[in-house]
């Protein structure tokens, strides 16, 4: 061997020996010629027994490395000329037992017909763990993402940078009803005709390979025949750094799309249906104002003349009949009342109007206003309720309004000589004040079946007293509904010919220790009519004989008055003369009271206006107030609200 060596390479067998670098040299078979002392070591031989370690390799090396390695490693080196480089990967049967990974880089030599490989010997066993490992994670995670991709069901496809379809799960395939991915592979959506528009999906993946995200994209697509509503998310794949392709998911919402439709074709349908009823409600607004204002009109002269015509007579003929007039008119009032009630509620344009007062105080204002009725009968009325002072917000009106509804009924439907309780408990619970009421009866009773509709409005029950009763059919409704304000409850049972008992249970607030006092302070004043004498008040009411009474209620109380026969007038009036207070209706002819009051406030800001009106809502109150008038009340006129409010506002 020595004769067919380059000095150089003779350098190199003379070098080898003493390196630790685990080298060694072969032939082009294969054959081990030589190897280093780092080699040894790292076979664990003594290197002087390296010539037997050689001699074994070469004649046994199927001990150490595999025929199949072996024929590949020959093979490759055959091939290998002068100055080539090789670089191999095999496992290695150690001699100490152990398998191992080598990795040996090799360069081969020319020596006249000699080929010869210098090696150097890298141990990869390590590496090879770790890459072993490496990808066995790697196969678990692909047999993840490829049973996930399998049984989701969302579409999901990635395409190159062509837009050509690389690949798509089973849902996707399932969605357009191919067999396998063979059908849709390197082709575009263009090419599938899946869309009526392409232009709109193309632009969208273009923007996505130009580095864009895109998110539930709305579109629509060609499913087995069909055309279907669907959202597309898709994002860009990188590879190294570059944009590669696109992959993309996406959902079919044809039924959301279709519902939607439908509720947008509702909706504009509901739009339409209420436009029709705010013109309804606003057309029977306008009716209730008008029906308020024209049966109230002659109701208040009707009442002041038949209460004037009861101050005057001496004759006890005219006495009745003036007392029958104005039973009839108030009883007219009353259902006016309950039917502009009952509209109140349903429209929900009705609000508790709270205030400090005297509970107790209210029920036996109750048992005043019922009491005469009961005797007028002849019933027996036993009634046991709290006494003292007790003090609580509610509303003073729908508490009064509730009570007398509930025993009015009860005194009505009882025959004469019958028995009527009304008994109260109170309790402070959870921070209010609960009182609780049962109202009892011994007359004709209710019917189960009417029991379930007796708080419809308009409903009655047929019995022997109702054709000899008066009644609108409106009480319980409006009874139910004001309890329902409340955050109330009522309940009903009855047995028919035995009697009806009503429990019901009205929540109130607690007072505090500022306006209890402030209360007490408000009950010591005294109101003053004499501060009212020598005043001189304008009248603007279109109705004479109103204006009448009104004039007659001031003269009394020494007052003088001048009438103005529309707004016009009124302004004109108060614009030339000197006035205490305005009494302002609000429906007039030509010129409106809101109108008159807003004028004559271009001038004087002094004198005091109170507007009459038989509209007591509250938008009818602010429309008042804002207008820049003082107070409102209701018609028919309350005598004792008007000097109130004259008292509280003459300056």
């Amino acid at each position: 061997m020595n004769s067919i060596l380059s000095e150089q390479e003779k350098q190199f067998f003379k070098y080898l020996p003493s390196t630790l670098c685990v080298m060694e040299v072969n032939d082009n078979q294969f054959r081990l010629i030589a190897l280093s002392e780092g080699l040894c070591n790292y076979l664990d031989i003594d290197y002087r027994e390296m010539p037997v370690l050689i001699r074994n390799f070469n004649n046994h090396r199927d001990r150490f490395i595999s025929v199949k390695d072996q024929e590949m490693i020959v093979m490759k080196c055959r091939q290998r000329k002068n100055e080539d480089r090789i670089q191999l990967r095999f496992p290695f049967h150690h001699p100490n037992g152990k398998d191992v990974w080598l990795l040996v880089n090799g360069y081969f030599r020319s020596v006249n017909s000699h080929q010869l490989c210098y090696c150097q010997v890298i141990d990869l066993t390590k590496e090879k763990i770790r890459l072993d490992v490496a990808n066995a994670q790697n196969d678990h995670l692909a047999t993840l993402l490829n049973d996930i991709l399998s049984t989701t069901q969302t579409c999901i496809f990635w395409k190159d940078d062509k837009r050509r379809f690389v690949g798509a799960n089973k849902a996707f395939l399932d969605y357009y009803g191919f067999p396998s991915l063979k059908s849709i592979l390197n082709k575009t959506d263009e090419d599938m005709g899946w869309h009526n528009e392409p232009d709109y999906f193309m632009q969208d993946e273009m923007r996505v390979l130009n580095g864009e995200r895109t998110y539930r994209v709305h579109g629509k697509c060609i499913a087995k025949g069909k055309e279907r509503d669907i959202v597309a998310s898709k994002a860009p794949l990188y590879n190294n750094g570059k944009i590669v392709g696109l992959v993309g998911s996406f959902e079919d919402v044809t039924l959301e799309y279709r519902q939607r439709e439908e509720i947008e074709g509702l909706n504009k349908a509901l739009v339409a249906a209420l436009k029709n009823e705010e013109k309804a409600n606003a057309a029977k607004a306008e009716f209730m104002a008008r029906m308020s204002h024209d049966m109230r009109t002659p109701l208040t002269t009707v009442i002041g003349l038949s209460e004037k015509g009861l101050e005057d007579t001496q004759n006890e003929e005219d006495y009745k009949r003036y007392t029958y007039i104005k039973k009839a008119s108030e009883y007219l009032l009353s259902l006016l009342n309950d039917i502009l009630n009952v509209e109140k509620l349903k429209s929900g344009r009705m609000t508790m109007n709270n205030e400090v007062v005297d509970i107790n105080e209210i029920y036996g204002q109750v048992e005043g206003m019922t009491k005469p009725s009961a005797t007028e009968r002849e019933h027996e009325y036993t009634i046991i309720r709290p006494k003292g002072t007790m003090l609580v917000k509610t509303d003073r009106h729908w508490v009064m309004q509730i009570l007398i509804n509930l025993i009015n009924n009860a005194i009505k439907y009882t025959p004469r000589k019958g028995k009527i309780s009304w008994v109260i408990t109170q309790e402070e619970k959870e921070g209010k004040i609960i009182s609780h009421h049962v109202i009892k009866d011994n007359g004709v009773g209710i019917s189960n079946s009417f029991i379930k509709e007796m708080y419809e409005p308009f409903s009655q029950e047929q019995n022997e007293l109702s054709h000899s009763e008066t009644s609108t059919g409106l009480g319980l409704s409006i009874v139910k509904k004001a309890i329902d304000m409340f955050e109330g409850d009522i309940e009903c049972h009855s047995i028919l010919h035995e009697g009806t008992t009503f429990t019901l249970t009205i929540p109130y607030e607690t007072v505090t220790k500022a306006e209890e006092v402030q209360f007490f302070h408000q009950q010591e004043d005294y109101i003053d009519y004499d501060v009212l004498k020598g005043k001189h008040i304008l009248i603007c009411e279109d109705v004479d004989i109103n204006a009448q009474i009104i004039a007659m209620i001031l003269q009394k109380y020494g007052m003088t008055s001048e009438i103005a026969s529309d707004g016009n007038v009124g302004i004109e009036k108060c614009r030339h003369n000197q006035y205490d207070a305005i009494l302002m209706d609000i429906r007039m002819p030509n010129c409106d009271g809101l109108t008159a009051a807003k004028r004559i406030r271009e001038f004087n800001n002094d004198v005091s206006i109170i507007a009459l009106s038989a509209n007591t809502y509250l938008e009818d109150i602010q429309k008042s107030i804002d207008a820049g008038m003082n107070a409102h009340i209701g018609k028919p006129i309350d005598k004792k609200e008007l000097l109130k409010a004259l008292v509280k506002f003459i300056r």
